[in-house]
């Protein structure tokens, strides 16, 4: 009995054979778009964007994460072909020019594998996890599909087509999980035919996915934490030691140098099989391989990008993207390499010039893809032991994708993560494993090559709705982070030649604001974070005159600044204030008076016309758009003479400035230390309202500069003004005799 029948298979397989043969350079392009939008968006701005709030972390360690990140991708694919898929190219080489069973085609091969199973293949899993990690955790979204389409359909994700977006991911899911696991237990029955007699068999390989499947549920009830990342630890760590088992057995020396020689020969292949279709093959090989590969994993994109976001939960994009495709990619170039290798050097051992060896007649004339592995491992020591941990790795493999698998789809289906009843769950694990069971039963291999048709056909919708998924993000990023800020760079003034500046300052016709002899830039207009200083002429003679110390003094309103402020006056300090330095110039510079009133109009001035500090206090402490274009009306000029004030106060005295907004500003590297105050915002609102402050007055200051963590980790100091007023001395006591003191000795 066939559980597809004729007709519908023959449609089904009309249609692939289209997709995979016709339009496969679809696919091709399509997934190494995902490739260059992944990478792209990482290395940009964006990179910094957490998947989740902006103050999330991460649950997992780093090998936990991995861990579950790779049990729940390719691991279990990998242990099917790690040995297969190399031996195939090797045996025939798709790019023209190649003989079959050299060493070119051998290094061939090991490219080709790790294209297929690297980063192209991690990028088509982590585009979707992009996407629901995004809009799921950032946006908070429901954990479905149709929820990185928002952008565009906005709530018709809960309409007609967000509903036909999910259950066509989730359909595609299961049949992709099908296929796999299907596979898996094709693998698991011919190793233990192969191993311990037992016969190939429909109800072996049903008793296998019943197995498969029974410990998947176990694993799913017991949750995340108890159940898929103890197996996946469990998992990661005995792949492994296969894998450095046959490091150690194998030919050691060489396969280390087939490790980096295949590094180097995937990266310098790299754009070639990006974009290779097999022109003047027709499509055959590409068709056979890449583009199944491609419409294969996109199918299953969907359960995995949902797992990975989720486990990804506070990474931030680019640790996110980086991660997924850097570590992944580089244990399939080990593994791929140590496998391979290995096996090429096995063929050899049985083969006749010019031809393959034994391995090539399992795998590429008889194709018993399946036995393989096994068949690789009777060549090492320990095979009875190797052959029962492979048996183990790649059951334990099947396991965590049916587990992880049913959580997503359960999520999927739910449209939400917390509170689901655990038969949900449940029913998932057992739908995966019933359609792989009725498969096997029904119609055996055949029925899996009509699967592998259909999932090509389901792949062509879902890898175009995640190319889609990319400009979602994209569009997403762009509106919830805003514009690019501007980039502020130093404005210099224009130098004339000695002779020209002599010439018209004779003629009095120099303008000095405008011209200068010396290389000079325009105080104020230094970057946000100025990292570097120009060596000018009044840099230089600015250092000279510099006082022996200078203090930054800064901290929230009404924290007690100014208290600090005269304390450190009675030791002898030269106390400036900024606000004070800004009052004066609101009331005596013209200029800086014309465009306040310009920029703020006349809800700032008194009944003279002039501005009323008052006014412009309560205008601008409820609005942080005013405060900054005040800022930035007023700043160059009070920092300019603030300096000036400082160096009339000789090179022997310790200079003092009380700079409220010292934090935004980009004055740090002229600081010889930085003292912060601090103070419980409840202390602050009290005093401010003992200063005449309404409480809504006091709470708009005390919000205005409420940025506690960066003035915090600018501090070289830092007082708490949590006490009383002789608590305060002697903080400032015990400050001036650490830090001033000690510089001033140093100076």
């Amino acid at each position: 009995m066939s559980l597809f029948p004729q007709p519908v298979q023959s449609a089904f397989g009309a249609v692939a054979t289209f997709l995979r043969f016709d339009a496969g350079w679809l696919f091709t392009v399509a997934v190494t778009i995902m490739v260059i939008a992944a990478v792209t968006l990482a290395l940009s701005r964006y990179g910094r964007v957490k998947l989740g709030d902006d103050d999330a972390t991460p649950e997992y360690s780093g090998l936990a994460w991995f861990g579950m990140l790779f049990a729940a991708g390719v691991g279990a694919v990998l242990m099917f072909w790690g040995v297969a898929e190399p031996m195939n190219h090797y045996a025939n080489p798709p790019l023209a020019g190649t003989e079959s069973f050299t060493d070119e085609a051998a290094l061939q091969a090991l490219s080709i594998a790790n294209f297929h199973f690297g980063i192209h293949m991690w990028a088509i899993l982590i585009v979707p996890g992009l996407a629901f990690g995004y809009f799921t955790y950032k946006r908070k979204l429901p954990p479905r599909v149709s929820s990185s389409f928002q952008p565009i359909l906005g709530d018709g994700i809960h309409g007609r087509w967000g509903k036909l977006i999910d259950i066509v991911a989730i359909v595609g899911t299961v049949f992709g999980l099908a296929v796999s696991i299907g596979l898996g237990s094709l693998q698991i029955n011919s190793g233990l035919n192969y191993v311990l007699g037992v016969p190939v068999a429909g109800w072996v390989q049903a008793a296998i996915l019943a197995l498969i499947t029974s410990v998947g549920i176990m694993s799913v009830l017991a949750g995340m934490d108890r159940g898929i990342k103890r197996l996946s630890y469990a998992n990661i760590l005995t792949a492994i030691f296969l894998l450095v088992f046959i490091l150690m057995f194998g030919a050691t020396t060489d396969t280390m140098r087939a490790i980096v020689e295949s590094a180097g020969r995937y990266i310098s292949d790299f754009p070639v099989l990006a974009f290779f279709n097999d022109t003047f093959g027709g499509g055959s090989w590409s068709g056979s391989w890449t583009v199944f590969y491609w419409a294969w994993t996109v199918t299953w994109a969907p359960f995995v990008g949902m797992f990975i976001a989720r486990i990804s939960k506070g990474r931030t994009i680019r640790e996110f993207v980086l991660a997924s495709l850097g570590l992944p990619s580089g244990f399939v170039l080990i593994w791929m390499a140590i496998y391979g290798y290995n096996g090429f050097v096995q063929d050899r051992s049985t083969a006749v010039a010019g031809q393959g060896g034994d391995l090539t007649q399992t795998i590429v004339e008889q194709g018993d893809v399946q036995s393989a592995l096994f068949q690789f491992l009777g060549h090492y020591p320990f095979y009875a032991l190797t052959s029962i941990v492979a048996l183990g790795v790649i059951t334990l493999f099947f396991i965590t994708s049916i587990d992880s698998g049913a959580l997503v789809m359960d999520a999927m289906a739910n449209g939400h993560e917390e509170g689901a009843p655990k038969r949900q769950s449940l029913f998932w694990a057992l739908a995966i494993g019933s359609v792989c069971a009725a498969i096997v039963l029904t119609s055996g291999e055949r029925g899996l090559a009509a699967l592998q048709e259909v999932i090509i056909v389901i792949g062509f919708p879902i890898i175009l709705m995640t190319l889609a998924q990319i400009f979602m993000v994209i569009r997403a990023l762009r509106e919830d982070a805003g514009a690019v800020k501007p980039m502020n760079t130093r404005q210099w003034k224009r130098v004339l030649p000695p002779e020209e500046y002599q010439r018209r300052e004779a003629d009095n016709t120099l303008d000095s604001e405008a011209y200068t002899l010396h290389p000079e830039y325009e105080v104020g207009t230094e970057p946000e974070y100025d990292l570097f200083q120009p060596q000018t002429r009044a840099w230089v003679e600015s250092q000279l005159n510099r006082p022996k110390v200078t203090v930054g003094l800064t901290g929230p309103t009404g924290a007690g600044v100014t208290a600090v402020g005269e304390m450190l006056a009675q030791h002898g300090a030269v106390v400036i204030s900024l606000d004070r330095i800004v009052n004066q110039l609101l009331s005596e510079d013209e200029q800086i008076r014309s465009e306040v009133r310009d920029a703020f109009g006349s809800a700032i001035l008194d009944d003279a016309g002039r501005v009323d500090r008052s006014k412009m206090d309560y205008y601008i402490f409820g609005n942080e758009s005013a405060r900054k274009k005040l800022y930035d009306i007023v700043h160059a000029r009070a920092w300019q003479a603030a300096l000036d004030e400082g160096e009339r106060a000789g090179d022997d005295a310790i200079v003092v400035v009380d700079y409220p907004r010292l934090v935004e500003s980009n004055t740090r590297p002229r600081f010889d230390i930085i003292l912060n105050v601090e103070a419980p915002m409840e202390m602050r609102r009290e005093r401010l309202e003992g200063m005449g402050l309404t409480p809504e007055e006091a709470w708009d200051r005390i919000d205005a500069l409420s940025n506690e963590d960066e003035r915090r980790g600018l501090a070289d100091y830092v007082i708490d003004n949590d006490g009383d007023l002789a608590q305060l001395r002697a903080s400032v006591e015990e400050f001036w005799a650490e830090q001033v003191a000690e510089a001033a000795k140093n100076s």
